[in-house]
C-alpha cells in the first residue's frame, strides 16, 4: 500500500479521467431515466397558432362598441381550422385550445357573459383585446431548443419529445461495468454456509447500487484468491467503461488484486485513503478506469457512495456532490483518518439534521439499515459539538 491521501485529493483523482460515452437511438417509452445526449429543438413555432385560452365567445372588439349583444355565428372547437371571416355583429362560441379566428382580437370567458336564445350579452367592462390568448410563437419560435442535452429524460421531456414529432431519442449509452467479488471464504446466498464461510452480500449490494446509478453491469463475477484466476478473467472482460473489483485489495497474504492489476495496467493512481472505513481502497486511471475496493461491507457501501457513484454521474454528464447537514448532537472519535459516519436526518426548518448512527465496525452492515446515508468528518480533530456542518451522502 501506498503513502495514504486524503479523501479530497483521492476523489480528484478518481474524476480527473472520465470515459467518453458513446450514443445511440431510443424510442421515448424506453428512455426513461435516460441522459439525453443531443437537444429538442422545436420543429414549429409553440404554440403553432393564436390559441384560445378559455371556453365562452371570440369576436372583434370594434363590435362590441356597436353592439349590446352579439350574434351567435355558430361553434369554434379546438381542432377545427378558424372560420375564414367573422360577420358584423357575431361573434363564435370558442372552446380552450381552439384556434383564434384571423379577424378576431377578444376572447371573453362564459363567466362574463349571458346567453339570450342566439345571443350573448356582455357585462360592461368585462372584455379586453388580447386577453386570454396565447399568441403563436409566445413561448419558442422554430429552431428554438426546447429541452437541452444532457437532461435526465422524465415524463417532462417525454411530453417534449411528442410535441415535436420525436418518435425517438439520442442517449447515451449506459456505462458499462464489469464486477468481481473476491474471497474463498464467500459462498452463493442460495447455498448453507459453513462455520467458516459468509453468503454474498456485496455482490447484491453494487449490483443494486450500479443500477440505481444509471450503470450496465457488462460482466459480473465471483473469483477465488488465486492470482492467476484473477489474471485471467480481468484480461477477458477488460473492455468496459469501468471495472470494479471488491476485496483482495488490502496487505493479506492472499491479497492478490493489486500484483495481478499491476501485470496488466500497471501501478495504481494511488492505493490507500486515510479514512474509515475503506483505507485499502485503489484506482487505476486509464481505459478502463479501476476501482479497486475493500471487501468489508460497509467499506464497499461507503467508497461506491463516495467515489465510484460521483465517477458514474460524471461518465454521464451529471453533477453529483454531497449535500450539507447538522449534527443533532455531540460526536467524538479517535482522529487519524477521516471518518464515515451512518446517520439517520431529519428536516427541521431549511436545515436538515444528522443523527449520528455509529457502527461497531466495517462489517456491521447490519445495523446501517436504520440511517440514511453517511457523513464524513475530517481527522484534523476528534471532537464535533452539536450543530457541526458535515458533508453528507445519501444512500441509493
Amino acid at each position: 500500500m501506498n503513502s495514504l491521501i486524503t479523501p479530497r485529493a483521492a476523489e480528484e483523482i478518481t474524476l480527473s479521467t472520465i470515459p467518453e460515452l458513446a450514443e445511440e437511438d431510443v424510442p421515448p417509452e424506453q428512455a426513461r431515466g435516460r441522459i439525453l445526449a443531443r437537444p429538442l429543438v422545436a420543429d414549429r413555432p409553440l404554440p403553432p397558432y393564436d390559441r384560445v385560452m378559455m371556453d365562452g365567445i371570440c369576436c372583434k372588439e370594434r363590435d362590441l362598441e356597436e353592439h349590446k349583444t352579439l350574434v351567435i355565428a355558430g361553434d369554434h372547437p379546438a381542432g377545427a381550422p378558424a372560420p375564414q371571416e367573422t360577420p358584423r355583429g357575431h361573434c363564435w362560441e370558442v372552446m380552450t385550445g381552439a384556434c383564434l379566428p384571423p379577424d378576431c382580437d377578444t376572447v371573453i370567458p362564459y363567466e362574463q357573459i349571458s346567453r339570450q336564445d342566439h345571443h350573448f350579452a356582455i357585462e360592461a367592462g368585462s372584455a379586453v383585446a388580447g386577453r386570454f390568448i396565447h399568441r403563436r410563437a409566445s413561448d419558442y419560435e422554430a429552431g428554438e431548443i426546447l429541452v437541452p442535452p444532457n437532461t435526465i429524460i422524465d415524463s417532462r421531456v417525454a411530453a417534449v419529445a411528442a410535441t415535436i414529432g420525436a418518435t425517438t431519442l439520442r442517449v447515451l449509452q449506459r456505462p458499462r461495468v464489469s464486477l468481481f467479488t473476491t474471497g474463498d471464504e464467500v459462498v452463493d446466498p442460495a447455498s448453507t454456509p459453513a462455520d467458516h464461510e459468509i453468503r454474498q452480500s456485496n455482490a447484491a449490494a453494487l449490483h443494486a447500487a450500479l443500477s440505481a446509478a444509471g450503470a450496465e453491469l457488462a460482466h459480473y463475477q465471483h473469483l477465488p484468491d488465486d492470482p492467476e484466476a484473477t489474471l485471467t478473467a480481468v484480461k477477458k472482460h477488460r473492455n468496459c467503461d469501468l471495472l470494479i473489483l471488491c476485496g483482495g485489495i488490502s496487505k493479506g497474504k492472499y491479497d492478490f488484486v493489486r500484483p495481478v492489476m499491476e501485470k496488466i495496467f500497471g501501478p495504481p493512481s494511488f492505493h490507500g485513503v486515510a479514512q474509515r472505513p475503506g483505507k485499502p481502497m485503489a484506482f487505476w486511471r486509464g481505459t478502463p478506469s479501476i476501482f479497486a475496493l475493500p471487501g468489508n461491507p460497509m467499506s464497499v457501501q461507503i467508497t461506491f457512495h463516495r467515489y465510484v457513484l460521483p465517477f458514474l454521474k460524471a461518465a454521464q454528464r451529471q453533477r453529483y456532490s454531497s449535500q450539507i447537514v447538522s449534527l443533532s448532537s455531540n460526536f467524538s472519535f479517535e482522529p487519524a483518518f477521516a471518518y464515515s459516519l451512518p446517520v439517520k436526518t431529519s428536516q427541521e426548518g431549511a436545515c436538515t439534521i444528522a443523527e449520528p448512527l455509529p457502527l461497531a465496525n466495517s462489517g456491521d452492515f447490519a445495523s446501517a439499515i436504520e440511517s440514511d446515508g453517511f457523513i464524513e468528518l475530517p481527522a484534523e480533530k476528534g471532537s464535533f459539538p452539536k450543530g457541526t456542518l458535515a458533508p453528507y451522502w445519501s444512500w441509493l
